[in-house]
């Protein structure tokens, strides 16, 4: 039932050349329903008999058009599938941007330029909106794009994607642990990104005008004033991006550089700096870089999507979690300083050789507990 490098869902029905077919849920699509009415009604027979025969050369039809046909953009190069992978994602954010827009409109009896012009002020009707915004947006932006195009590569929403058979609950704990350690590394890089001067002194000013407006609205959007916004506030920025940015970045973009560079390494840092300038906040460059770093370790070393995910869940959850209690008053504002300049910066130093030696072990209980597996095997 399982297959190399693939999910459960993605490897069933998976052929013996590698090639998934199209999955079940996405076969009975509206015109194949209607031309299964059309066929029942026009050609049944009285009596059980007729409705079932016909019934078994419909299916034989459906299955002939879904499973005999190569998908649309499988056998492509890797930068062929790099560069569509990117405008898919790109094309479908533009499209459920403007889905989300028009909802939001509808929904909250706003304006579209008062979604656009929010400054952070107590308007809870806008800012709402906006959240709703920001789900629909990324839903679209990255889980879907990201299954329509595994859909396109394979004919599976996830037959793409590689999942791997299992996770070790160890592994995950030590993600945990990595993701926890890594903060005062992450604190000096934000510190050291915030004090870069670029030699354009327009091109700086309105990089960090664009900074700016995003921390207000950033600040604006994770504010939660019962458990249930907070709530809220996990799905947007911690879940669907974990998920969400995971399948792209990690299961789509990485993938395809290491097809192309044919260089794991390599791959990893290229998808890291695409990772920070896709998220255009110039000045959270670093921090943003090194933990994407991380994340394509933990997925290439992993050989399971899950690592990166939930190490991704962690420190975005993390980062709720804290500006929960802090905009509550019952956090100290300095945690976030550990590890910079003004605030045990020794700190820092120390979180980044203690990351890379965990991520060292980390990767040597994986590769162990995968050669362990087949031991296993041969025993039972």
């Amino acid at each position: 039932m399982y297959r190399n490098d693939g999910s459960v869902i993605s490897s069933m029905g998976a052929r013996k050349s590698g090639n998934s077919p199209r999955s079940v849920l996405p076969i009975f699509n509206a015109c194949q329903i209607f031309l299964f009415i059309t066929f029942l009604y026009f050609r049944g027979t009285p009596g059980k008999t007729g409705w079932l025969q016909n019934y078994k050369k419909l299916l034989k039809l459906i299955i002939y058009m879904n499973y005999d046909r190569k998908p649309v953009l499988s056998g492509h190069s890797p930068f062929a599938m790099l560069i569509f992978s990117s405008l898919g994602v790109i094309l479908t954010g533009l499209v459920f941007q403007l889905i989300g827009m028009l909802l939001a409109t509808f929904f909250y009896d706003i304006s579209v330029f008062e979604i656009l012009d929010i400054t952070g002020e107590e308007n809870k009707k806008v800012i709402s909106a906006v959240k709703f915004l920001q789900i629909i947006g990324a839903l679209g932006t990255f889980v879907f794009s990201s299954l329509l195009i595994s859909f396109f590569y394979t004919g599976s929403w996830l037959g793409y994607f590689r999942f791997g058979k299992m996770i070790r609950a160890g592994a995950v704990l030590m993600l945990i642990v990595i993701m926890v350690t890594a903060l005062p590394a992450v604190n000096m890089l934000t510190d050291l990104n915030a004090r870069l001067e670029l030699p354009f002194a327009g091109a700086e000013r309105y990089l960090r005008q664009l900074e700016e407006q995003t921390q207000v609205l950033m600040m604006a959007l994770v504010r939660a004033d019962n458990f249930w916004a907070l709530l809220v506030n996990l799905f947007m920025i911690a879940i669907i991006p974990a998920v969400g940015e995971e399948l792209v970045f990690r299961g789509l973009i990485q993938r395809h550089l290491t097809d192309l560079f044919r260089n794991g390494h390599v791959a990893i840092i290229v998808a890291s700096v695409i990772f920070s300038l896709a998220h255009f906040q110039f000045y959270s460059f670093l921090p943003r870089f090194f933990l994407g770093m991380i994340l394509g370790y933990a997925f290439y070393y992993g050989r399971s999507l899950w690592y990166p995910m939930i190490a991704h869940l962690v420190n975005n959850t993390l980062g709720v979690v804290f500006y929960y209690f802090y905009m509550k008053e019952a956090a100290v504002e300095s945690l976030e300083d550990i590890g910079t300049m003004e605030l045990m910066p020794v700190t820092a130093l120390i979180s980044l050789m203690a990351v890379g030696v965990l991520m060292y072990l980390w990767i040597s209980y994986v590769r162990i507990s995968r050669s362990a597996q087949p031991a296993a095997h041969e025993r039972g």
